[in-house]
This record gives structure tokens, C-alpha cells and sequence, in this order.
């Protein structure tokens, strides 16, 4: 049984190294550029993700242990 799962981990290896083989080609300047933009902008929607999340709770809850802030100074955030 062991012997047919090796065979099967290197086949499916052969497999996806010939396909990603065949299947590599030109990514033209503007695809590119996109494509770093795309993944640029999708990482910076999970930080801001996190910080809406995390931060402003923490922060809200640092503020009321502080004191009460000012109507003011707290709309303006």
C-alpha cells in the first residue's frame, strides 16, 4: 500500500510539473503591472480587514478605561 502511494505522489508531481511547464508563457508589460496592482490592493484590503477588526476596538477600549475624550476630538475619528 505505501509502495502505491509513492507512485501515486510522483505521478501527480510529474503531473503538475508538465502542466506548469506547458502552460508558462508571456505575461505582456500591462498584465503584469495589473496583476502586482491587483495583488497590492487585495493585501492592503486584508490590513485595513485587520485594522478595522482589532485596532478600533482595542483603541475604544483603551479611551474608556482613560476617561471620556471630548465629543469633539472623538468625532473627528
Amino acid at each position: 500500500m505505501r509502495e502505491l502511494n509513492r507512485w501515486r505522489r510522483f505521478g501527480v508531481v510529474l503531473m503538475v510539473l508538465g502542466t506548469a511547464l506547458a502552460t508558462s508563457g508571456y505575461i505582456g508589460p500591462g498584465a503584469g503591472a495589473g496583476a502586482i496592482v491587483v495583488l497590492l490592493a487585495v493585501a492592503l484590503g486584508v490590513l485595513l480587514l485587520f485594522v478595522g477588526v482589532f485596532w478600533y476596538p482595542i483603541k475604544r477600549m483603551v479611551r474608556s478605561r482613560r476617561g471620556k475624550a471630548p465629543a469633539v476630538e472623538d468625532a473627528g475619528r
